[in-house]
């Protein structure tokens, strides 16, 4: 056999490697997010039906954005000097049993030491797989990944969802949805046990001035939302159960529509916008959600409510695959790192946002909650306007 085809069956050998990757990696998104569609609103009410308090849900769901920040720099530096997708399985199986651990709390106090534990292997699992995706799959193909795991994760989020809210309807016990929860996440490591590290090629072989500005616009773009959409969907089902006496098994319902088909739609339809540049439709995405937000709160029919709720999600998903990729091809070096910094101004964003969105929604009120963060949207999406930034630097 000569050198030529050896080179081939390498290449051949480590196309099928990336192939079997390509796989794997979105088999685990569909039964790693089963419950993601409806953690969120079952851990929400089950702090507000033993409080009726916003800010003891937002502690909750503060823990791990504190976590995100104080962490996550050396958990990636961590996943840039050791093997990937070792940390990525140790992260998963953590944070697995840990969320089974929340059906086992018998006091508020203990549910937070459990949230802490399982935003910590979590966190750890996220630092890196997402430098992992970045190594792991060709930059040629990356958005067409992004958008197959959209919809891997919306179609698991929504049969989960409903899978969940049956089990809730049967046996009217939230600890028992947890406990199945994070064994459904268990059962995801499976295709992560299949992974392998590997290095794609890079077109270049370090950031250029360019890439580097394109990150910190995107940085200062997405902490800047952060703020002002902290909390929004436990704000939103909160709204419905109180205001509507929408019943969980409801909402769970109302979020598949919302959640699932806008993802799914989103996936779909989103090489319809490639022609727009990213700036144009960062200030479009962020100005209709801005005016969505604003009209929340006052239309008194349900359904329009969802209609509205549901081209918030279309709009924030669809701008959301161009900009990941967009950050995908502005990374070749450290790549976990800068990921984690990324992720950092991102929490220190939401951190202030959780803190300033329980204390409006408790002191002033719902709809002042939901007015404060279309006011910040549609700022940013003026901000974004007037900036002397171009669209190659977004």
């Amino acid at each position: 056999m000569n050198l030529g085809s050896i080179t081939t069956n390498l290449r051949l050998g480590l196309r099928e490697i990336e192939k079997t990757i390509y796989n794997n990696l979105l088999k685990h998104s569909f039964w790693g997010n089963f419950d993601s569609g409806v953690i969120a609103i079952f851990l929400s009410f089950y702090l507000w039906d033993k409080t009726e308090n916003m800010f003891t849900v937002a502690i909750a769901f503060t823990i791990p954005i504190i976590i995100n920040t104080v962490i996550d720099y050396y958990f990636s530096d961590l996943s840039d000097r050791s093997s990937r997708v070792k940390l990525i399985i140790i992260g998963n199986i953590g944070s697995a049993l840990f969320l089974s651990f929340y059906g086992l709390a018998k006091n508020i106090y203990l549910l937070y030491g459990f949230i802490f534990f399982k935003s910590l292997f979590a966190k750890l699992y996220q630092s890196s797989l997402e430098p992992y995706v970045r190594e792991a799959i060709r930059e040629n193909a990356y958005q067409d990944f992004l958008a197959k795991e959209n919809l891997k994760i919306s179609v698991g989020a929504s049969v989960g969802g409903f899978a969940l809210m049956f089990l809730y309807i049967y046996t009217e016990s939230i600890p028992l949805v947890f406990i199945v929860s994070g064994l459904i996440e268990l059962f995801s490591t499976i295709y992560l046990l299949r992974l392998e590290n590997i290095l794609v090629e890079k077109r270049k072989e370090k950031e250029e001035p360019l890439d580097l500005n394109r990150l910190k616009n995107i940085t200062w773009l997405y902490t800047i939302k952060a703020l002002a959409i902290a909390l929004i969907t436990n704000r939103m089902i909160i709204f419905l159960h109180e205001q509507y006496q929408v019943k969980i098994q409801d909402i769970g319902l109302i979020f598949f529509l919302v959640y699932g088909i806008s993802n799914i739609v989103a996936a779909r339809i989103y090489t319809l916008f490639k022609r727009i540049p990213l700036k144009i439709m960062f200030i479009l995405s962020l100005l209709l959600q801005a005016i969505l937000l604003a009209f929340f709160t006052q239309v008194e029919e349900l359904k329009i409510i969802i209609a509205i709720w549901f081209s918030y999600e279309l709009t924030s998903s669809v701008t959301e695959i161009y900009a990941r990729d967009r950050i995908n091809r502005s990374l070749f070096t450290g790549i976990g790192k800068r990921l984690s910094k990324f992720r950092i101004s991102l929490a220190l964003g939401s951190i202030l946002g959780q803190l300033a969105v329980s204390q409006i929604w408790e002191r002033i009120g719902v709809n002042e909650s939901f007015c404060f963060s279309s006011i910040v949207l549609a700022l940013l999406a003026l901000m974004i306007t007037f900036k002397k930034t171009g669209d190659h630097q977004l």
